[in-house]
């Protein structure tokens, strides 16, 4: 295994064992191939995160079995749906530089161009397993327009760890070093992009993503280096072949922007002006480029050269305003790039120039400082004798915007040819007054330097000044114009509420009469109705003879004398209560007199018989509505009442029961500590039992083996051995054998005596 060497020595940091990206434990992945230091088993061991982006996480690790020292790993994040697709953009990136940029078999391949990208090392997404075995076969059915990612599923071999191996690279990216470089270093960035897109344009490729976050300065200009670019990110790199400009394959195309705010759609400012429609449009037709093929990456390179000009907060503002007025583009001679070249980058697609042209179009620079010059000077005018000249040399000086090094300035290098020839001076050998005129005009040209440089300096920060000046204005208009829409937006919602309170109002006027109007009619159709009643009653009456009228009263009190049903008689109860329940009626207690003089007219001739019923009658119809309308509001209240009796009922019924429930669960649980102690108790005299059996047994063995060992050693006791056993009984048992009794334990010490003569009774009790 190789060792790294002592540039690349560093303490280790252990990476973690899952992804630190997920945001889940169920997303959360193992790193793949981790080495254990215990087992030995896996090949890369971790030491940090790199850097991480939309589609995976790089990592700094060390091959510990393969060779290849300190490597960047590139490991895909884990996707739900488009998992296989992800996987598949980075196996094509690891691709494009095995299989072209840095393959040596291939005749376009060229080490000086191939050394400004980052180099793939090894492809572990699983699709070189899948096959074809061709790299362009496969791309080509996985590219195809037909090819469906969501539909046709795809199982990796390893599907869960998709990875890539890149070389590492050191240094700091574009981005960063962006406010710290010099002019020289920013017009060599620029040379050397150039030389990268055109190394591109060779395997007709584009990068689609060339900007300073994906390039870094893996050196920085000195006396005897040069800066020195690594672009990295080939993930939505693809073919320029024809079709691909619309193909809708989900691999092919990218920069769809989905509910992106304005702000965020400018950081989208490297994407050409006819791809950023179709991105912003996401039901529209699809466009990944529009020929030719290096359009995409040509306005990507003007957008950076116009970052390192202006910076990137300046430069998104100012590119905003160039489509529509291409006359604001800047000069960019400060950082050798004149103002037609990025004009014509930032212009339309068939109007950008292909990447050998902008090599050929960039200025030559050279740093000049006064203290160099003035050396330089002096050594020329020591050294260099008359010299015929033909050509004189213009000096266009430029201060470089936004670089730190405020006395350094750029110098553009003309030449321009004359028709004659001039002799500048003769020779100077030992002349001290030519070497000390030289020192003069040195040191005056220095302090021209100084103060030009000062002059530069306070025009600048007078220029800071005002534009700070302007920026506060420009603030303040905006906040005064802010607070005036906000006043009128008010002053809007003000008058709209107020009118809407109005036409509230009015149609709640205009509801109420309406409903008054309806009352009214109401009251006027029911009087006329009673009226006409009072009329048609009156004329029935009138009709009636008297005799008719007896007799009709006799049936009445002979109906009234039948036997009442049971709903007839609730019914009359019911009208007696509400008769007793309702406040007296001011119109059934009115005197007689006061009633006929209310009487109409039609009623008063009438003739006496009927004029004696018809007041009785519309007496008893006016009580008999009022008294049907109460009962129907009492039966009302008397329901709601039974019915809130009987919730209250069955409220206490349901606590009754739930109180019955809780004795009974009570009952049952004391009986059951009843039966248990009862059990207890049984058990226990139940143990005593047999343990007074069991002695008992003990006892009655013990008898036995006595009487068998000892026949006739007790004749003066009455009958019994003293275990209150008859003799009899005992003599008549089996006889026991000599030995041991289960249970008894014999001392050692006290055997049994053996008798001196069987026959004689006198020896056993020797």
């Amino acid at each position: 295994m190789a060792k790294p060497s002592k540039d690349e020595e560093e303490i280790a940091v252990p990476a973690p064992v899952f992804s630190v990206t997920a945001k889940d434990d169920k997303d959360k992945i193992a790193l793949p191939d981790a080495h254990d230091p215990v087992t030995g088993h896996g090949r890369w061991l971790y030491e940090g995160r790199l850097g991480e982006g939309g589609l995976a996480t790089v990592f700094r690790a060390w091959d510990c079995k393969g060779g290849l020292g300190f490597v960047a790993v590139k490991v895909l994040k884990k996707h739900s749906k488009a998992h296989a697709r992800h996987a598949f953009a980075m196996h094509r990136e690891s691709q494009w530089s095995l299989e072209r940029l840095h393959n040596r078999a291939d005749p376009r391949y060229s080490e000086e161009h191939a050394k400004l990208f980052a180099r793939y090392l090894e492809d572990h997404t699983g699709f070189v397993e899948l096959g074809p075995e061709d790299f362009e076969e496969r791309r080509k059915d996985f590219e195809s327009p037909s090819f469906d990612w969501y539909k046709q599923r795809i199982d990796l071999p390893i599907a869960s760890k998709p990875y890539v191996v890149m070389e590492l690279v050191k240094g700091e990216t574009l981005q960063v070093a962006m406010p710290s470089m010099s002019a020289t270093e920013k017009r060599q960035v620029i040379l050397q992009c150039a030389t990268a897109l055109e190394y591109l344009e060779r395997f007709h490729m584009i990068h689609r993503d060339f900007r300073g976050c994906n390039m870094h300065l893996i050196a920085r200009e000195k006396p005897n280096e040069s800066c020195q670019l690594k672009i990295l990110d080939l993930g939505v790199m693809i073919s320029s072949e024809a079709g691909m400009e619309v193909n809708c394959n989900m691999a092919v195309q990218a920069f769809r922007r989905r509910g992106e705010t304005e702000e965020k759609r400018k950081r989208y400012d490297w994407l050409p002006w006819e791809v950023r429609s179709a991105c912003d449009e996401l039901q529209g037709a699809v466009k990944n480029f529009e020929p030719p093929g290096h359009s995409f990456d040509a306005f990507s390179l003007g957008v950076l050269i116009l970052h390192l000009l202006l910076g990137k907060t300046k430069a998104r503002s100012v590119l905003d305003s160039l489509q529509d007025h291409p006359e604001r583009t800047p000069d960019g001679c400060g950082i050798g790039v004149p103002k037609e070249l990025l004009g014509n980058l930032l212009a339309e697609a068939a109007k950008r120039p292909r990447p050998r042209e902008v090599c050929a179009q960039l200025v030559p620079l050279r740093l000049k400082s006064p203290q160099k010059e003035a050396a330089v000077s002096a050594e020329k005018a020591e050294a260099t004798p008359a010299v015929p000249s033909c050509h004189t040399v213009s000096h266009t000086t430029t201060k470089m915007e936004g670089s730190s090094d405020e006395e350094g300035e750029m110098e553009v290098v003309e030449m321009d040819t004359k028709k004659g020839t001039e002799t500048i001076g003769q020779k100077k050998d030992n002349d001290t007054a030519a070497k000390e005129a030289a020192a003069k005009e040195a040191a005056a040209k220095i302090a021209a330097a100084k103060e030009a440089a000062a002059k530069v300096a306070a025009a600048k920060k007078a220029a800071a000044k005002e534009a700070a000046a302007r920026e506060a204005a420009a603030k303040e208009a905006a906040a005064k114009e802010a607070a005036a829409k906000e006043a009128a937006a008010k002053e809007a919602a003000a008058k709209e509420a107020a009118a809407k309170e109005a036409a509230a109002k009015e149609a709640t006027a205009k509801e109420a009469a309406a409903k008054e109007a309806a009352a009214k009619e109401a009251a006027a159709k029911e009087a006329a109705a009673k009226e006409a009643a009072a009329k048609e009653a009156a004329k029935e009456a009138a009709t009636i003879p008297k005799h008719d009228v007896g007799r009709r009263s006799k049936s009445r009190s002979r109906s009234r004398n039948r036997k009442e049903s049971s709903l007839e008689r609730k019914q009359r109860l019911r009208r007696e209560r509400a008769r007793h329940l309702l406040p007296e009626d001011p119109a059934r207690s009115q005197a007689p007199e006061e009633k006929a003089a209310k009487r109409p007219l039609a009623e008063e001739t009438a003739p006496d018989a009927d004029a004696a019923g018809a007041p009785a009658k519309e007496a008893r119809r006016d009580v008999r509505d009022v008294t049907h309308v109460s009962v129907l509001d009492l039966l009302r209240r008397q329901q709601a009442v039974e019915k809130e009796q009987e919730e209250v009922a069955e409220a206490r019924r349901k606590e009754q029961r739930l109180q019955a429930q809780k004795q009974e669960e009570r009952r049952a649980e004391e009986e059951r500590q009843k039966q248990a102690q009862q059990a207890l108790q049984m058990q226990a005299q139940y143990q005593q039992m047999q343990m007074q059996m069991q002695w008992a047994q003990h006892a009655e063995l013990l008898q036995r083996h006595l009487l068998g060992a000892f026949p006739g050693a007790f004749p003066g006791f009455p009958g019994a051995c003293g275990f209150g056993t008859p003799m009899t009984a005992l003599q008549a048992a089996p006889s026991v054998p000599a030995g041991p009794v289960p249970g008894v334990v014999s001392k050692a010490s006290a055997p049994p005596p053996k008798p001196a003569d069987a026959a004689s009774p006198a020896g056993p009790a020797q």
